[in-house]
């Protein structure tokens, strides 16, 4: 499946677009400023940002300048900066996902997992301003896992494709995890040997 994507840096030198929840004009020299601009006035209006929005940007980029597009083949894993901003967003949306008094998988699946994760090449260090694990991020993993933790998490980051917390991902049922992303990630996950990370797709 191919569609348009922007390029990171517009032949204009500027990308400027309207976001369709807020209704705010934003503009921003990359795509990865425009990103954050973006979720960061979502954040600052208290509307919640899912798993999409880089897709739901990328679609209304090529709609207004199709010029500033190129079309990429979406099954073939993209790598992405990642920032906490990004992480935070992709841990969010499994907690929305999590029903009360959702089982974990038992410790040697998610050991299984990490083994898998720490050897991907989407298993990505991202930006953050401070050491260790931030205290939002901490607060988030706690809400997901409570206080279990591995070894392996000192090996695990961010996943380059949907934006979650490795060492919280890897204890949440798949079926769960499955609800918060959208085709394109399912066939990029499907793409990548061994990865644990293989939902179905809608065709």
């Amino acid at each position: 499946m191919k569609r348009p994507t922007p390029h990171n840096v517009p032949a204009s030198g500027t990308y400027e677009v309207t976001d369709r929840l807020t209704k705010m004009r934003i503009a921003a020299p990359t795509f990865e400023q425009l990103l954050g601009k973006i979720n960061h006035a979502r954040s600052a209006t208290g509307v919640v940002t899912g798993l999409d929005l880089r897709t739901e940007l990328e679609n209304w980029i090529c709609e207004e300048r199709p010029g500033d597009c190129t079309e990429v083949d979406m099954n073939i894993p993209r790598k992405r900066h990642l920032t906490l901003s990004d992480i935070l967003r992709g841990t969010r949306v499994m907690v929305n996902f999590k029903l009360a008094g959702s089982p974990l998988v038992d410790r040697e699946e998610a050991i299984r997992r990490g083994e898998i994760c720490k050897t991907c090449p989407f298993n990505q260090k991202f930006d953050k301003p401070c050491t260790g694990w931030c205290p939002e991020l901490s607060t988030i993993v706690r809400d997901i896992i409570g206080n279990q933790g591995l070894p392996i998490d000192a090996y695990l980051h961010g996943c380059g494709i949907c934006g979650c917390f490795l060492p919280a991902a890897i204890w949440l049922p798949l079926e769960l995890q499955c609800l918060g992303v959208n085709d394109s990630m399912k066939q990029q996950f499907k793409a990548i040997p061994n990865c644990w990370k293989v939902c179905e797709s809608k065709e």
